[in-house]
């Protein structure tokens, strides 16, 4: 009965955590793509790229720690 709680109690972080890591992955996708995109214009997307990786990065660490 006790663990069944614990499981009670742990069960919405943790879908709280696959939903942030997905949406997370998925911002970092978009924005990547998009400063891979906007390379050849002055080079503003070498000013976005390393913010997509920042948001990938995050959603590879919450994968990891689930």
């Amino acid at each position: 009965m006790l663990k069944f709680l614990i499981w009670l109690i742990k069960l919405p972080f943790v879908l709280l955590a696959v939903v942030l890591m997905a949406a997370l992955g998925l911002i970092g996708v978009i924005i990547s793509l998009l400063g891979v995109c906007l390379i050849p214009v002055l080079g503003i997307g070498l000013l976005i790229l390393p913010i997509g990786l920042a948001f990938l990065l995050a959603a590879w660490l919450i994968a990891r720690l689930l």
